[in-house]
């Protein structure tokens, strides 16, 4: 077999024929990939947008492909993605964890109570309010040991499903974004769920690959050891950065493994990826705020951090805002809406200010209704790794305030390093600086970010023909 070249911001050559993976995944029969079903693991609920343009362009390529095959989704909440994406959708485990996999129901923290019968629940308690301390330390130990008992059972239920379910599968693509991680929801959350699913494709079979993932934070040393043995089942494996990659360092069977693009850039929009912009050329921005370390939902809150950022943030649309620009706020995630909520409390505080017709906060709860409203912008300063991405396919020169590597490591490669700020050290004078050249250097920004855009879809195309080539 020839050799592959990869962009990955400098150029690589690798020769396929060192992979465990020979060749595009060939299965039995005459038509295999129609016969078959394919399925693709992501901790996704719905509501990411990234998440979403990842799935949407995995299963895009796949029916380009293979028009007539089975595609399946396994994810956080089946019910929504099975609606956003057309296709089936499985859960990924039973657990209602903490910050993971809560949304599976409507379940609270401290729900698991639910799972005892109220009959026995409320006499209980009635029993225990007239016993002794130690009566009292005896039914708390028997509750633990049976919800114990409970949550074993369901998984273990959970899993004679999922066997049921990915008997008939042949290809388990874990489908790209930040899946190498366990700060949402710990070495329980999805590390195991890698581990498990990964066993369960090679008891029946299936071709179990990681495609374009990102690897964050591994903090556990229970959260490597499902990691690393999840990634020894896999027949393929290739991350989204070199960064990615390079935390894996330790395992060394992935020192041969290769290095593509964010899936994203193969995301192509149902209308084309063209873009409008706004009437007023240069007056719009589209401005993207984050919840990270707030009290909206995030896995540890830091308010320091959060109030200085938000500060900063108002105040530099205050200045844009005198400056004649106007702001269209928006969110790719759920908990950002919050942030969006209160900075415009914010400015109806403000009575001296007048915002009228200054601020739109429209609903982008949809990748089509965000692109629609990217195309009416001129530039974009945002933080989450894919607010910033998605706006590049449309070619918007794009100010990042990075909370994480990923978004330092994507500007990088982009070659807009310098329009990358943390948001650690964010100041008003620095955000409005680099605004300033931003849109200064618009033009030379604009062409760049065609160049790469173009050339990481091309990447992604040869992958896809390696994987799915018939």
């Amino acid at each position: 077999m020839g050799s592959l070249e990869i962009r990955t911001g400098i150029r690589k050559r690798v020769d396929m024929s060192t992979l465990k993976c020979k060749g595009s995944l060939q299965f039995k029969g005459k038509d295999p990939l129609n016969a078959y079903k394919i399925a693709l693991l992501t901790p996704y609920t719905g509501g990411n947008l990234g998440d979403a343009a990842i799935q949407e362009a995995v299963i895009t390529n796949i029916k380009r492909r293979y028009p007539d095959a089975d595609i399946y989704l396994i994810t956080l909440c089946p019910e929504v993605t099975a609606k956003l994406h057309g296709v089936s959708s499985f859960p990924i485990t039973s657990w209602a964890i903490t910050d993971y996999s809560l949304g599976l129901s409507s379940r609270s923290r401290h729900d698991n109570d639910a799972d005892i019968p109220p009959t026995v629940k409320y006499d209980l308690l009635s029993r225990v309010k007239a016993a002794t301390k130690w009566c009292s330390l005896l039914y708390s130990v028997l509750m633990h040991v049976y919800k114990s008992l409970a949550i074993v059972c369901k998984e273990i239920l959970h899993i004679a499903r999922a066997y049921k379910f990915i008997k008939g599968v042949s290809l388990l693509l874990i489908s790209g974004g930040g899946q190498l991680d366990d700060y949402w929801g710990g070495p329980w959350g999805h590390p195991y769920a890698l581990f498990k699913w990964g066993l369960l494709a090679s008891a029946v079979g299936a071709r179990y690959v990681f495609l374009s993932v990102g690897t964050c934070a591994l903090e556990k040393r229970l959260s490597n050891f499902f990691i690393c043995h999840a990634l020894r089942l896999a027949t393929y494996r290739s991350y989204r950065d070199q960064t990615s990659k390079s935390l894996l360092e330790h395992m060394v069977f992935t020192r041969k493994d290769l290095i593509y693009p964010d899936l994203a850039f193969s995301y192509v929009n149902e209308t084309g990826m063209h873009r409008a912009g706004s009437s007023n050329v240069g007056r719009v921005v589209g401005l993207s705020p984050i919840a990270y370390l707030s009290r909206y939902g995030w896995p540890k809150e830091d308010p320091s951090v959060y109030d200085r950022y938000f500060g900063h943030l108002v105040r530099f649309m205050t200045d844009l805002i005198r400056q004649g620009y106007s702001i269209v706020l928006f969110s790719t995630d759920p908990p950002d809406r919050k942030v969006i909520h209160d900075v415009v409390k914010s400015f109806a505080k403000d009575v001296s200010f007048n915002i009228n017709g200054k601020i739109r906060q429209p609903c982008t709860d949809t990748l089509n209704e965000l692109f629609a409203q990217l195309r009416t912008v001129d530039c974009v300063v945002a933080s989450r790794l894919h607010g910033v991405l998605l706006s590049q396919l449309l070619c918007i020169p794009v100010l990042a305030v990075s909370y994480d590597r990923k978004v330092d490591t994507h500007m990088a490669d982009m070659g807009l390093s310098e329009y990358c700020l943390d948001i650690h050290s964010l100041e008003t004078v620095s955000l409005l600086a680099s605004f300033e050249s931003l849109t200064t250097n618009a033009d030379r920004i604009k062409a760049s970010m065609k160049e790469k855009t173009a050339d990481f879809a091309r990447a992604l195309e040869s992958q896809y023909e390696f994987l799915l080539g018939t």
